[in-house]
């Protein structure tokens, strides 16, 4: 019988790789890469993306000679492994939770191809029992970091304890041949990382109240990737800022309506730094003082968009600096994905 506890999560990580690369060094190797643009366009897109720096595991050389996709494949299937165990097991330690004790690992990751999944080697890594649950998602993008926080609840509910990895090696969907504005946008604001939680029905860190997700219509090229022989080619409208203005509202006040909640119950917006568009539109949609979207904009600043890991970046941000809403108000977390879709959580701090 599932017991009435609420989940919690008990703790949240990140990891990023040893290389950091600034502005100028970003700027530097998008005009190589895309030498017909205009140098001052190429900049200002740079400097005025919201990302300082982000990390990759590899010398910048790799990302000007990206190879093919069997190499980038395999460059991404040796670091997401290093990347996700670091994340697991900060996140084990701060959770206070032996590897041994996971009943669940819930394995996120979109931007390469591993079969077995990723989760395999990790448990042997880490320790994990060999009947531990394990649920790979591969295709729900920048979403699924969110999506598998969603997952978890639901397993945490039943008395599971639940380990949530998102990784992300985005440096190895660069297309060299492909000479898009998209990908320009896309190699001056993604960058590599991993996060990881642990949910579960102890633990002192705030109760996940509520899940949900909502499916926006007619936008399923919005964004995603373009499969075929040169990889994972990305792909992403200029409308996506728009459409998120025209639709997001109403899909948040309908989630949190069924919650039992409304806007002005809501006390902390933790989102997945999408870019700084996105940012902006949230924040004019609610009406929102810039430093109410504080945490977004730092993981943005410090990591880029790790897609499906930076919700669990500004998780791990807004808990480490003490974050919480108001005695009586929630904090609403809210990710996007291809589909368009959103993934939406309320968490709530002292819940029973």
């Amino acid at each position: 019988m599932a017991s009435l506890l609420l989940p919690r999560i008990a703790a949240v990580a990140t990891a990023v790789p040893e290389y950091v690369l600034g502005a100028e060094e970003t700027i530097e190797c998008l005009l190589r890469l895309f030498p017909a643009e205009e140098p001052e366009f190429v900049r200002s897109l740079v400097l005025r993306s919201g990302v300082e720096r982000r990390h990759f595991p590899f010398p910048p050389e790799n990302l000007l000679d990206p190879g093919d996709f069997t190499e980038r494949n395999a460059r991404y299937a040796e670091a997401a492994l290093e990347l996700a165990d670091r994340a697991c097991r900060l996140a084990l330690e701060r959770a206070r939770l032996d590897a041994s004790a996971v009943d669940v690992v819930l394995d996120v990751s979109c931007t390469g191809i591993a079969i077995p999944a990723l989760d395999v080697p990790l448990a042997a890594r880490l320790g994990l029992r060999p009947d531990v649950c394990r649920v790979p998602i591969t295709e729900s993008g920048c979403a699924a970091g969110a999506l598998g926080l969603g997952l978890a609840a639901r397993f945490a509910r039943g008395g599971e304890r639940v380990l949530v990895v998102a990784v992300e090696l985005c440096s190895a969907t660069l297309v060299r041949e492909d000479r898009s504005r998209a990908n320009l946008v896309s190699g001056a604001l993604f960058g590599d990382g991993a996060g990881a939680a642990v949910v579960a029905q102890d633990g002192e860190g705030p109760a996940i109240r509520a899940v949900g997700s909502h499916l926006f219509p007619d936008t399923r090229g919005a964004m995603g990737f373009d499969v075929g022989t040169h990889g994972l080619r990305i792909l992403l409208q200029r409308e996506l800022p728009e459409i998120l203005r025209r639709g997001l509202r109403p899909a948040i006040e309908s989630f949190l309506s069924k919650n039992g909640r409304a806007v002005g119950d809501v006390g902390l917006h933790l989102l997945h730094p999408g870019g700084r568009r996105v940012l902006e539109v949230y924040g004019a949609l609610f009406d929102l003082p810039k430093d109410a979207l504080r945490f977004p904009r730092e993981a943005l600043r410090r990591y880029g968009n790790l897609s499906s890991a930076s919700i669990l970046t500004v998780l791990d941000l807004a808990f480490a600096g003490g974050a919480r809403p108001a005695p009586g108000k929630e904090a609403l977390v809210v990710a996007f994905g291809p589909g368009l879709s959103a993934e939406l959580a309320l968490l709530s701090w002292g819940a029973a």
